[in-house]
């Protein structure tokens, strides 16, 4: 026995060095083609007692890193979108992550919850627009948390946005709020997102949208009645970084004109206000030869609209599309937004391109009958 416990090492270590040598040649060759790779696995495999390893360890960690990306698929191949959209917020988390109970992973979570609505209940949702605004809207929020976290915004401060508001106490600190006039007929995912974005790249505490009235001119338009309740339906998801005003209603005033009665509900507060619009209004003569959104708010900030020349400051953000052909002069501060890179626009979902409009919208437009949106299904 003494002789025969060294030969029966021996003869074990021998196929345990042959194994070791083989799958060493294995892990170095990672562009064989999968049915190369498995017969090479096999040749390890010869002998079970000594297969220490599973086959195709060495490419376990590349593959794995894949997983939580990869969307399911259904029997017949096609995506499932919710699934696919779930896994893009895991990924998007493990890259961001927003403190829990926080206002932006609040907002973060009604926008998602959002998508994943529609992502269930549109005929045919856009996969990669759906995508698009999930990324989007992330960016957005992380500029805004990392402001919020330096001190640099808030959010919670009160602003009159109505007559019926109450009268704010003076404080010493300025608000900033960029006013975003839209007849809001549909909202839209760009009016959104582009709206997260200003808080992040202006630094203002809040978006104010002003929703149009009713225009005798516009005879299309969906009257305000029902216009309004479905955008203060849209804006409570992203409360309080968005704010709903109803000055508009009952008038035929121009967004160059109602940014300074806003201003003027708020006669004793410090307001530094952006007024946001769309490049096409980056000119001095509009198309109908009448002065454009740069001179009118001019000539506006000059009038006693009841704002104040001394508390209340006027910017100007230009949602941008392209870059301006040439400067236009103006005595006010000028920003651009960048694009969204994506198209939208109202006129689009009212065309039935619906996977644009956020699910509150939709939802809202299936029970009023509007935009083509079909009824829901009755459940049986």
């Amino acid at each position: 026995m003494r002789c025969f416990k060294p030969l029966l090492v021996l003869t074990l270590a021998v196929p345990l060095q042959a194994v070791a040598q083989i799958r060493t040649g294995i892990a170095a060759l990672p562009t064989l083609p999968g049915s190369a790779i498995a017969a090479a696995s096999a040749v390890t495999n010869r002998t079970p007692t000594l297969s220490l390893t599973p086959p195709l360890a060495a490419s376990a960690g590349p593959l794995s890193a894949k997983l939580p990306d990869a969307a399911p698929r259904a029997a017949d191949g096609v995506f499932d979108l919710p699934e696919r959209l779930s896994a893009l917020f895991r990924n998007l988390d493990a890259k961001h992550v927003l403190p829990a109970g926080s206002l932006t992973a609040r907002v973060r979570a009604g926008v998602r919850s959002q998508l994943l609505a529609a992502a269930r209940d549109y005929e045919a949702p856009e996969a990669e627009l759906l995508e698009t605004v999930a990324r989007e809207a992330e960016k957005a929020l992380v500029k805004i948390q990392e402001r919020l976290e330096l001190g640099e915004i808030d959010p919670t401060l009160k602003l009159r946005v109505s007559e019926s508001d109450p009268e704010l106490d003076v404080r010493e600190r300025r608000n900033r709020v960029a006013v975003y006039p839209i007849a809001a007929d549909p909202f839209h995912w760009g009016h959104l997102i582009i709206a997260l974005r200003a808080i992040g790249e202006l630094g203002v505490d809040k978006v104010v949208f002003v929703l149009a009235g009713d225009d005798p001119r516009k005879t299309a338009m969906t009257p305000a009645a029902t216009r309004h309740p479905m955008g203060q339906e849209v804006l409570k998801i992203f409360s309080p970084f968005f704010l709903y005003s109803p000055i508009a209603v009952g008038r035929t005033l121009d967004g160059e004109t109602n940014i300074f009665r806003l201003l003027a509900l708020n006669p004793q507060q410090k307001v530094e206000a952006w007024y946001m619009v769309g490049d096409d209004h980056y000119r001095l003569i509009d198309k109908n030869g009448s002065p454009d959104t740069l001179p009118k708010l001019e000539r506006n900030y000059r009038r006693p609209l009841g704002h104040s020349p001394t508390l209340h400051a006027l910017k100007v953000a230009f949602i941008s599309r392209e870059a301006p052909a040439e400067t236009v002069p103006t005595g006010l501060e000028v920003r651009f937004l960048d694009h969204l890179g994506f198209e939208a626009s109202s006129s689009q979902v009212r065309s039935g391109r619906h996977t644009l409009m956020p699910h509150a919208a939709f939802d809202y437009a299936r029970r009023k009958g509007l935009y083509g949106v079909p009824p829901a299904p009755v459940k049986e």
